[in-house]
């Protein structure tokens, strides 16, 4: 479970090391994050939003889990990764969820493609 949480930190670790090198020198081409796989796409979608904290790859022998992602590839390179948000008695399964569906393309741009579920209560830990 820990594994994937810890490679897509070191993933968003090298993105932001990568854009704060290409932030020192005004003359440099911006830094463009390179996505090779569903894991990077996801560390972004999860960077972009701090409710999406602590959400891991979606994986069927773990049980309770309130945050998780999955991802797909886009035929025209990238991947589209849906971001799930549970709440209400999650140790059963999560009463409510919200979902937030992401494409991520090849160069690591992101756009809002959908969103469904539940309501998101303005209470909801992060």
């Amino acid at each position: 479970m820990h594994h994937h949480l810890v490679r897509a930190l070191l993933t968003l670790l090298v993105l932001v090391t990568s854009l704060a090198a290409c932030g020192a020198g005004a003359a440099s081409t911006p830094s463009v994050a390179r996505v090779a796989a569903p894991g990077d796409a996801a560390a972004l979608v999860i960077a972009s939003n701090p409710m999406f904290a602590g959400t891991m790859e979606r994986r069927p022998d773990v049980i309770g889990a309130s945050r998780w992602w999955t991802a797909e590839p886009l035929a025209s390179g990238g991947y589209r990764v849906e971001v799930t948000v549970g709440w209400g008695d999650c140790p059963a399964g999560c009463i409510e969820h919200h979902v937030w569906t992401f494409d991520v393309d090849a160069s690591g741009s992101l756009k809002l493609v959908g969103e469904s579920g539940d309501p998101v209560p303005s209470d909801l830990p992060v």
